[in-house]
């Protein structure tokens, strides 16, 4: 995968969803999961990952689908995350 930035490219689509308890699951809620930096206990969120286990799983989803596509669903998960306190 080619992930060279360039300010001429759109960014590409989310490919996540905030989980919700009280729905089943979609891939995008599952995918959302592994990337949400909330599961490491930040802010009110509780711990549910190990900040070692979390950065491997970031860095692993990092090489697969590229910096860009982990830091768009990143932002999105957070925005997400905190909206809905």
């Amino acid at each position: 995968m080619n992930d060279k930035l360039s300010p001429n490219k759109p960014l590409p689509k989310p490919t996540v969803e905030l989980a919700d308890a009280h729905t089943e699951w979609t891939a995008e809620m599952v995918r959302g999961v592994c990337c949400n930096p909330t599961n490491t206990g930040i802010g009110p969120f509780k711990r549910v990952v190990s900040d070692e286990d979390w950065i491997r799983g970031a860095a692993k989803t990092i090489k697969e689908e590229g910096a860009e596509q982990f830091l768009v669903n990143l932002l999105v998960l957070l925005r997400a995350a905190f909206r809905s306190q």
